[in-house]
Parts: structure tokens; C-alpha cells; sequence
């Protein structure tokens, strides 16, 4: 059984004068301390709603102690901050401290934020506030921005999901509308969740994998039937965070998935979305794996086709699929003519490239002007 910290779910306090916070933030930890002290915990303290909402720390086994003290201390510094630990070692992956999240949540909605990430502005506050309006909605959907090393970009996830209009700004949910999005998942920590709702829906993340959040937001919008889309942007994912688990690319990472790819190609035949995700879906994140291979320690790789294939081998026959994506293309040696949607990535991958090659070309030039000036004596 797992151990409880010394500020476990029962010893909860909560400030004088606060109202019992109704938004639960579930913050998974593993040997993540820093990232949780200066950049997740900063970014929930700031936001003007703090003291409403339940802050759930859960340490998954973490064997550095420098970790385990930061979860310890900000819970004792914080009235409405629950800490819990899990044995030494850790299980994997965030599944298995966000489940645990899921049973010590007591508010009437929740939500989520990974340690190397941020809310930015009113954080979730605009979702609990749309959610309060509109009954009706059992989940709030809000965008986001993603940040890279030279790039910041916008995500606008609503747009993916708003195709049927119920009026009174609420929008259909579930399978049909989930394939109309091509299977999209939401990042984690754009949407709230009705808690009573989520926990009617039985719905648990794979202990162990790799990617779980895909799969469980699009089991979250398949069993939901109307939510309500909020237009700002809710938090900000760092994209290229070192040592995070999906940008840390080995074999061991492509086996962690293909143990979420198992599970989630049994729920889409028990949800009879298998035909549709296979049309609407599949290629499209399996071409997502592609690029990763370049990044794996080459005695490693044969290891991670091999999960590839197998993954593949879940939802087609990959000798008789007819493949739409160039890079699919390539790895199974299944020359085809493209498709516009296949393009795609390859096109973007190349306009940053194009992009990124232009500005280091002004920085050289630049930095000639600079000398050639320097030499004839016009700057200091």
C-alpha cells in the first residue's frame, strides 16, 4: 500500500476566512522538485484564485530528497496544499500519482498541471467560471501556448472540437465529434473536468505508459456529451523540457507507449471507434513516433522499430495499409502517392527549418557589420 506524507489528505487545512476551495489541481511529482519550486508551484500561487482551489502534490516514489522536501514543505506552508508519497521508486510514469489524485480530489471540479509547466494569467479560473454557467457541460476545454527553445506558438484547441453548436455557447461532445477532430487530444491542463461526473465515468490512465494523456482525454470527450469551449489561454507547456519523459527518446520510451497503444486500441473497439480512428486518426499519430527515431542511441533503434511495428500491427495490416504520411511510407518501404494531410508535417518541418536558417544567416551578417565598423574605427 502506499505511505502518506506527513500532510496527508486527513490533516488538510484550510485558511480562516476561505471558502472550501471547489477546483482540484492534481501536480504528479517524480525527482522533479526544482521544476515544481520555480516554475509550476510559482505560476499556482500567483493566480488570483489560490486560495480556492485544492492544490494535490503527489510524489510518485521520488528518490532524489531534495524532491520529497519540496513536496513536504510547500504542503506545510500551505493551508489548501495536500502532499502524498508513494513508495520509493516510482511506477513509471504520471498515471499512477494522478490516479491517486483522483480518489484524494474532494472539489467539484478538476484539473491538472505537470511540474515543468504553468498556468499563465487567471489559470483555470475562466474554465470553473464557464462550468458554472453552463450545468449542463461536463467538462471546459480553454488554449493554451506551447514554447519552444526559438519559438513560442498558440494553440487554439477549442477549434478543434467546436463542429455541432447547442446554443448558449455549449457544443456537442463524444465519438462523432471526436472523429470530426481526427482523434485530437487536448493538452491536460486546458480543460477542467466535472469531478461527480469523471468519477461516474470510471475512467482510470495506464499505469506505466507513455503518452496517457491522449488517450485519456479522448475517452474523457468520447464519454462526455456537451462541453463548453473557452477562449483564453489557460497555461503554458514547455515544449522542450530536458529529462521530461517524452523528450527523453529512447527504446524503453516507444515500449512505455506501445503499453498505452494496447490499451487504448481495446477501448476503441469496446467504444466502436476502431474503423473510424484507423480512417481519421491513426496514421496521423503514429507519423508522430517517426521523427523521434532519429533521436534514439542508434544500438537502441532496432529495439523501437520493433515496437513500432507492433504498434502498427494494433489497428492495420502495415503491408496492406495504404499509407498517406511520406515518413510512414519509408519505414514500412510502402512507396504511395501522399496525401495533402500526410504533407503536411514535412512542409512545417521545413518552413521552420527555412526560418531558422534565415535568422542564424541576419546573425552573421550582423556580426560582420559589426567587425567591419570595429575595424574602421565607427563603433567603441
Amino acid at each position: 500500500m502506499p505511505s502518506q506524507g506527513p500532510t496527508c489528505r486527513e490533516s488538510r487545512r484550510y485558511s480562516r476566512g476561505v471558502t472550501d476551495p471547489r477546483l482540484s489541481i492534481i501536480v504528479p511529482v517524480f525527482n522533479t522538485g526544482e521544476h515544481l519550486r520555480t516554475r509550476a508551484f510559482p505560476s499556482l500561487i500567483a493566480l488570483p484564485n489560490f486560495e480556492q482551489i485544492q492544490v494535490l502534490l503527489i510524489d510518485d516514489g521520488s528518490t532524489y530528497p531534495d524532491t520529497a522536501d519540496a513536496v513536504a514543505e510547500l504542503a506545510a506552508a500551505h493551508s489548501n496544499v495536500t502532499a502524498f508519497f508513494h513508495e520509493h521508486g516510482g511506477s513509471g510514469s504520471a498515471s499512477r500519482p494522478r490516479n491517486t489524485g483522483f480518489d484524494l480530489a474532494d472539489t467539484e471540479y478538476l484539473g491538472f498541471l505537470d511540474p515543468d509547466d504553468e498556468f499563465t494569467g487567471r489559470g483555470p479560473w475562466p474554465l470553473v467560471e464557464a462550468l458554472d454557467a453552463h450545468p449542463a457541460a461536463q467538462l471546459a476545454i480553454g488554449n493554451q501556448q506551447r514554447l519552444y527553445t526559438d519559438r513560442t506558438e498558440a494553440v487554439d484547441n477549442t477549434a478543434h472540437y467546436t463542429h455541432h453548436a447547442l446554443g448558449n455557447g455549449l457544443y456537442a461532445a463524444g465519438g462523432e465529434v471526436l472523429t470530426r477532430s481526427r482523434f485530437r487530444p487536448a493538452n491536460l491542463s486546458s480543460y477542467l473536468l466535472r469531478t461527480d461526473w469523471f468519477r461516474q465515468t470510471g475512467i482510470r490512465q495506464v499505469v506505466g505508459s507513455a503518452g496517457q494523456d491522449s488517450l485519456f482525454f479522448r475517452q474523457i470527450f468520447t464519454a462526455a456529451k456537451v462541453f463548453v469551449p473557452v477562449p483564453e489561454e489557460i497555461y503554458l507547456y514547455h515544449a522542450e523540457t530536458s529529462g521530461s519523459m517524452v523528450n527523453t527518446v529512447t527504446a524503453e520510451y516507444f515500449a512505455k507507449c506501445l503499453i498505452r497503444e494496447r490499451a487504448q486500441a481495446q477501448w476503441l473497439d469496446a467504444a466502436g471507434l476502431t474503423e473510424r480512428y484507423v480512417h481519421h486518426g491513426f496514421e496521423r499519430a503514429f507519423a508522430w513516433y517517426l521523427p523521434r527515431m532519429r533521436r534514439i542511441p542508434t544500438e537502441q533503434r532496432g529495439e523501437a522499430r520493433d515496437v513500432l511495428r507492433q504498434i502498427a500491427e494494433l489497428y492495420v495490416d502495415p503491408a496492406q495499409h495504404r499509407w498517406r504520411y511520406p515518413e510512414a511510407m519509408a519505414f514500412f518501404r510502402r512507396p504511395g502517392v501522399p496525401s495533402v494531410e500526410g504533407i503536411k508535417p514535412l512542409a512545417a518541418s521545413a518552413r521552420r527549418s527555412a526560418k531558422h536558417r534565415s535568422a542564424q544567416a541576419a546573425a552573421a551578417a550582423r556580426r560582420i557589420r559589426s567587425s567591419a565598423r570595429t575595424r574602421r574605427g565607427l563603433d567603441p
